[in-house]
């Protein structure tokens, strides 16, 4: 799709986009085995774990928002609204389920163009997004195979410095990548604000390490309500670095909607020799559902959000 087509995006495509997610959520809802649950010890469940799932859930939507305001705001130097830049982050976690995973993206930036945002600055921003949400995941597989394999730290920090040195390279890049993407249209300097230097990617790197940890936490408290299992501080690396690991490969996996089915066989396979493997496959499957229930609430959020703002719309 050229930069001219996704510029005159309306509403009505993240409208579509919701309606094409929800009825991919129905499918994949439909078939998770939810009779393997039916062993669990759910009835002594501690009351304290979902509600803590559930904020830790929350903090980690509110704060992908905010740090998605924060890149739009380096490159474009404008800072959507909070809400907006919600609508923005959920119309990418809705579109994950259509197979290609770019619609949430094309959805984004003709969100992004009713705020004035010119489209390749747009595009530019959901470019480097994906580059540090991976530098950032990068930093915590580092962080977490320190602790789980300690006898191969020198290779593990020879890795964290690869890392660091690509966030540098795709900063002292982004001028030139930004010209390309506006190559057949006149004019393309990045405004005189925009804060690319390597340390603010670094720090926006730092950023989505957080959300990473938070993630694997998730997984984490999951697994240790679920199953009666010693927790350990080289335990909860491992779930982390393999639930990191899962998301990776998920993510790459264009052809699965949202990972499903890779993203799981991938984080099972890293936990396989510290966990057993059918505990370790029901709470990937029960984050799975987790997620899922989180996505279709902002697939709902998102519609009456852009239904609401195409009212306001003049024709």
């Amino acid at each position: 799709m050229t930069a001219a087509r996704v510029s005159r995006l309306t509403p009505l495509y993240s409208i579509g986009l919701v309606l094409l997610a929800l009825v991919a959520l129905i499918f994949i809802v439909a078939a998770l085995p939810v009779e393997s649950f039916e062993t669990l010890r759910l009835r002594s469940l501690a009351w304290w774990v979902i509600p803590a799932i559930t904020l830790l859930h929350v903090a980690y939507l509110m704060l992908s928002a905010e740090v998605w305001r924060r890149m739009v705001a380096m490159l474009a130097s404008r800072r959507p609204g909070f809400v907006d830049a919600y609508l923005q982050m959920s119309a990418v976690a809705v579109g994950k389920y259509i197979p290609g995973k770019v619609w949430g993206f094309v959805a984004r930036v003709g969100q992004l163009r009713r705020d004035a945002v010119p489209t390749h600055l747009s595009i530019m921003s959901s470019v480097i997004e994906q580059i540090l949400v991976l530098a950032g995941g990068g930093l915590v597989v580092v962080a977490a195979a320190f602790i789980v394999f300690p006898g191969y730290r020198l290779y593990i920090a020879l890795l964290g410095i690869l890392v660091i040195a690509g966030v540098v390279v795709v900063s002292w890049n982004i001028p030139a990548v930004t010209r390309w993407l506006r190559r057949d249209d006149g004019d393309a300097e990045l405004p005189a604000s925009a804060g690319f230097r390597p340390a603010r990617l670094l720090q926006f790197s730092v950023a989505y390490a957080v959300l990473w940890l938070i993630s694997g936490f998730i997984l984490g408290l999951i697994y240790f309500s679920l199953f009666d299992a010693v927790a350990s501080a080289r335990t909860f690396a491992a779930i982390v670095l393999a639930n990191t690991t899962g998301f990776v490969v998920g993510f790459l996996a264009v052809f699965a909607p949202g990972g499903l089915g890779v993203r799981e066989a991938a984080t099972v396979a890293v936990l396989a020799p510290f966990l057993p493997v059918r505990e370790v496959l029901i709470a990937a499957i029960a984050l799975r559902a987790w997620i899922v229930l989180f996505d279709g609430i902002n697939a709902v959020l998102l519609l009456v959000g852009e239904t609401r703002r195409a009212a306001r719309t003049p024709s």
